[in-house]
C-alpha cells in the first residue's frame, strides 16, 4: 500500500499509540483486506514511517496462524533485503498485535493510477520510460529469487522528487517457498494477473513481466487489457481471450502485446524487454529483431492462488477462474469454517483494481438494513418473525423457531465498517467472497435465533452465478449428509456495498428450489430498497 503524506487524515485517538515502543502512530494511511498502513515517527531515529500490518484470516487455527505469521515474516525479511532505488525500503520488519508488521520508507507523491487518472492516458513515451525503471526494480528482485506478484498501476509510485518506486512486496513469494495467501486469498488484482497464475501454475518472473505489460497498457489507454463488467469476467477473458489491441499505444503497442503474450515462453525477457522499451522511451519504433526463439513453457507445478481458482479452469466459460479451498465466511449465523476462509483477496494491499463499471460510490454511510423488506415480504418468508427485524451489528435478522433471513453488510476487512468503501473496494470485497464459494469446503455453523443451538457440518455446494440481483451477484447452498439443501445463501453487490443475504426454512429441508427461491427472493428485494435508497 501506498504512504502519501498529503492525502490522509488524522483518525483520533491514533496519535498516542506506539508500535514496538518505537513508532508512534500519527496518521491512518489506509485500510483493506490485507492490512493497515500507518503514518508512524520513527522516535529513535527522528523520521517518519509508514507501518503496514498484514491482516492475517480470523478463522485460522493457532497452528496455522504462527505457520502464517513465520511465512509472511520471512517474506518480508527477504524484500527487505532488497535494496535499489525502484524498489520501497524496508526498514524493519516485526510482529505487532500477533499481526506481521512492516516498518518501510515514507513517500510522498502519487500513484501510477492516480496519476493517469488526474492526467488522462499518456504518451508512450513517457510510460515507457516509466516502465523501465519498474523493470530494473523486477529484475533486481528477481535476482534475489523474490517475484512480486501485484504489479499494477496502484503499486507504480511516482514522488515528488522524481523517482519510480514500486511499492507493496506484500504478497510477493520467494521462489519454491509457500506464501500466506495460500490461505484462500486471489493473488493479484484481476487485469493484472498473468494467465498462467490464474491456471494455477506457479508463474515466475515472466509472469511479472506479463503485470508490467498490463500496467504500461493501462497507462497509455485508460484501461487495464481485460475489464469486462465484472471481477468474474475479467477473469475468464484473461484466460479464454486475447487482449484487446491497444489503439493509443502507437509504437509502444506492439511491446505491449508481446508482454501480453498467452504463454510466457512467448514473452521477450527482461533483457529484450528493456531493449524494447529503452527504444520507444528515446522516440525511437520497439524492433522485434531480438525476440528469442520460443522456449518450452516452465510448468513445475501448481500453486495454491485462491479459494475455488482451478477447480472452474475446466468450465471458465461460464465461470469466474477459482481455486478449490474453502466456503466464504459467513458473517450471521455464527459459523467456523473447518477449511481456511475466503477472507478479502488483494486489496488495499493489494489494493483493489477498478471495475469498468466504477462509478461515484452510492453510499456514504450506513443504511439501516432492518427497512429493507417491507412486512409482507418479511411475512412470505418468516411469516412467525416481527416485521421490524431485530438489528445484528451492520446488518438484520428475521427470526422465528426453524426459519430466519439474516441480511448483512459485507466489510472489506474485520477492521472495516461495510458502508462507505469505495466501488474498488466493494468489488474487491465481491471477488474475495466468490473466491471461497467453491464446492467441497466443510462449514461449522450454528443460529441459535432459529432454533439451531448445537453446530451443524455441512459441506457447500458450488455456487451460481445470479443475474438481475444488483451489479453482480451468486448464491451457493449447504447440504446435509443426506445431500439435502439445509441453507441459501445470497452474495450480492450494489454499487459501493456488498450484501449477504442467509435463508434458513427447517419445513424446506430437501425441497432445494423453495430454499433457493427463498433467498433469492430476500436478495431480489433488498436489492431494489437500496437501489431506491441509494
Amino acid at each position: 500500500m501506498k504512504a502519501v503524506l498529503n492525502t490522509v487524515g488524522r483518525v483520533p485517538g491514533n496519535g498516542e499509540g506506539k508500535i514496538a515502543g518505537r513508532y508512534r502512530v500519527l496518521q491512518t494511511l489506509g485500510q483493506g483486506g490485507m492490512g493497515t498502513v500507518w503514518l508512524a515517527h520513527d522516535e529513535l531515529l527522528d523520521r517518519h514511517v509508514a507501518v503496514k500490518a498484514l491482516l492475517l484470516p480470523e478463522s485460522l487455527t493457532p497452528a496455522e496462524r504462527e505457520e502464517a505469521l513465520q511465512r509472511a515474516t520471512r517474506e518480508a525479511m527477504a524484500a527487505a533485503q532488497l535494496r535499489h532505488p525502484n524498489i520501497i525500503t524496508v526498514h524493519d520488519v516485526l510482529t505487532h498485535d500477533g499481526l506481521p508488521t512492516i516498518v518501510m520508507e515514507m513517500l510522498k507523491g502519487r500513484d501510477l493510477k492516480d496519476a493517469v487518472a488526474a492526467e488522462g492516458q499518456w504518451a508512450p513515451e513517457r510510460a515507457a520510460a516509466v516502465g523501465l525503471r519498474v523493470l530494473d526494480a523486477l529484475v533486481a528482485a528477481h535476482a534475489h529469487g523474490i517475484q512480486h506478484r501485484d504489479v499494477k498501476p496502484a503499486n507504480v509510485f511516482l514522488t515528488d522528487d522524481g523517482r519510480v518506486v514500486l511499492t507493496d512486496f506484500g504478497i510477493a513469494r520467494l521462489e519454491d517457498q509457500a506464501t500466506i495467501t495460500e490461505s484462500g486469498l486471489l493473488i493479484g488484482s484481476p487485469g493484472y494477473i498473468a494467465p498462467e497464475r490464474l491456471r494455477g501454475e506457479r508463474g515466475g518472473p515472466a509472469s511479472d513481466l506479463w503485470s508490467l505489460g498490463a500496467t504500461l497498457y493501462a497507462a497509455v489507454e485508460g484501461q487495464a487489457p481485460y475489464s469486462g463488467t465484472s471481477p468474474m469476467t475479467v477473469l475468464r477473458d484473461a484466460l479464454t481471450r486475447p487482449p484487446r489491441p491497444p489503439e493509443r499505444a502507437g509504437r509502444l503497442g506492439p511491446v505491449l502485446m508481446q508482454l501480453l503474450a498467452r504463454e510466457p515462453h512467448q514473452r521477450p525477457d527482461a533483457r529484450l524487454t528493456g531493449h524494447l522499451l529503452r527504444q520507444v522511451a528515446e522516440g525511437g519504433p520497439a524492433t522485434t529483431a531480438l525476440m528469442p526463439a520460443p522456449r518450452r513453457a516452465n510448468r513445475r507445478g501448481p500453486v495454491l492462488i485462491g479459494a475455488g481458482l482451478l477447480a472452474a479452469v475446466a468450465a471458465v466459460a461460464t465461470t469466474a477462474a477459482l481455486l478449490p479451498r474453502s466456503a466464504p465466511t459467513t458473517p450471521r449465523p455464527a459459523a467456523s469454517a473447518d477449511t481456511r476462509p475466503a477472507t478479502s483477496a488483494p486489496v488495499r494491499t493489494p489494493s483493489a483494481t477498478p471495475s469498468a463499471t466504477a462509478t461515484a460510490a452510492r453510499f456514504s454511510g450506513p443504511v439501516d438494513v432492518c427497512t429493507l423488506m417491507t412486512p409482507t415480504q418479511v411475512r412470505s418468508l418468516v411469516p412467525k418473525a416481527s416485521p421490524k427485524g431485530s438489528a445484528d451489528e451492520e446488518g438484520c435478522e428475521w427470526t422465528a423457531d426453524g426459519n430466519g433471513v439474516g441480511v448483512s453488510p459485507v466489510p472489506l476487512s474485520s477492521l472495516d465498517s461495510a458502508w462507505g468503501l469505495s466501488v474498488d473496494e466493494a468489488t474487491e470485497t465481491f471477488v474475495n467472497r466468490l473466491n471461497g464459494a467453491d464446492s467441497g469446503a466443510v462449514i461449522t455453523w450454528n443460529w441459535p435465533d432459529v432454533g439451531i443451538e448445537e453446530a451443524l457440518t455441512q459441506t457447500s455446494k458450488a455456487y451460481q452465478e445470479v443475474n438481475g440481483i444488483g451489479d453482480e451477484a451468486f448464491s451457493y447452498e449447504l447440504v446435509d449428509p443426506r445431500g439435502q439443501v439445509a441453507r441459501h445463501d445470497v452474495i450480492f453487490r450494489t454499487s459501493n456495498v456488498v450484501m449477504q443475504i442467509q435463508y434458513f426454512d427447517a419445513k424446506k429441508i430437501g425441497d432445494n428450489e423453495s430454499m433457493r427461491k427463498g433467498a433469492r427472493d430476500a436478495a431480489r428485494w433488498v436489492a431494489a430498497a437500496l437501489e431506491r435508497q441509494g
